[in-house]
């Protein structure tokens, strides 16, 4: 074989591996977003479940009396029983400390992959709060018109929300006027600490979000398990100027354009981060009457 053709050989070797190398990685993104959406359908029968259980959702987060209220169940934990993870849920001890009963450590230290979207680029532990626990890059959905966590208010921490979850929240079906159908549960975010901003209260915050429990939840530290709906989709690509609250609360994923979510009657559905803002806001009330305006 002459150089010449050594050379023509790799040239048609480099051509035909660049044109395949779009197509497998078109595959595996597509295969990730395939099991991102069994992620969001499991979740979304385990709400079912739950209710059907105890006559109620979980609760967006829970607090003890025990405990500074900083220290929340969140929703994530309350599902473990119906994720056919009862084994890990009986360690837990929602009225124990979330950073020093070692149980409860234990439990956030374990990699849950139906609460880590594949596509997420989330590391696989980040020490925050407590040392090497596993993000989560999901959000249930507490408000589809308060987008504030810190600040005079109204404030996602506070104690009444007009999504399915919020602190202390005992939702029923009954109470979805809205439809079943018609109301989000829970939908994708994005894990990125290293984005950090000022919030309302002038506080840098990072963009950390958690599962099964945490001892950091305060009054301004919401985000760590809820969103709204109020923030339309994907605001994190308006970063660096996109306002740090947006980026937390707002639901975002890697999927080009798009962000997935599971619905109260369980349904998955891919949402456009194009969808009109006012629609979008409307998925996350439960009783905002949209539906027959």
């Amino acid at each position: 074989m002459t150089l010449v053709e050594l050379l023509v050989v790799i040239a048609i070797i480099g051509i035909l591996v660049g044109l395949l190398l779009p197509a497998v990685q078109s595959a595996r993104e597509a295969a990730r977003r395939i099991q991102c959406a069994n992620n969001l359908k499991q979740m979304g029968l385990a709400v079912l479940l739950h209710e059907s259980a105890y006559g109620r959702l979980p609760s967006g987060c829970r607090t003890s009396k025990n405990l500074p209220i900083s220290h929340r169940f969140l929703w994530s934990g309350q599902l473990l029983p119906f994720l056919e993870l009862s084994s890990l849920g009986d360690t837990l001890d929602p009225d124990q400390p979330w950073d020093s009963f070692a149980s409860n450590v234990a439990g956030m230290r374990v990699t849950l992959s139906m609460f880590r979207c594949p596509s997420s680029g989330a590391p696989e532990t980040y020490s925050q709060g407590v040392e090497d626990r596993v993000p989560c890059t999901y959000l249930a959905c507490a408000s589809g018109r308060v987008r504030f966590e810190t600040g005079s208010g109204p404030r996602i921490g506070d104690l009444a929300m007009d999504g399915a979850f919020f602190t202390n929240s005992q939702i029923k079906h009954r109470d979805f006027s809205d439809g079943l159908s018609n109301t989000l549960l829970i939908a994708e975010s994005l894990f990125l600490a290293g984005v950090v901003g000022p919030d309302n209260d002038n506080e840098p915050q990072i963009i950390d979000h958690w599962y099964v429990g945490t001892p950091g939840m305060g009054a301004s530290e919401m985000s760590e398990a809820l969103g709204s709906t109020a923030i339309q989709i994907n605001a994190w690509k308006a970063r660096p100027t996109a306002f740090i609250e947006d980026i937390e609360l707002g639901f975002s994923s890697r999927h080009v354009g798009v962000v997935q979510s599971v619905f109260a009657d369980g349904h998955v559905q891919v949402v456009s981060e194009g969808i009109d803002p006012s629609v979008w806001s409307g998925m996350g009330t439960r009783n905002g009457g949209e539906v027959s305006e």
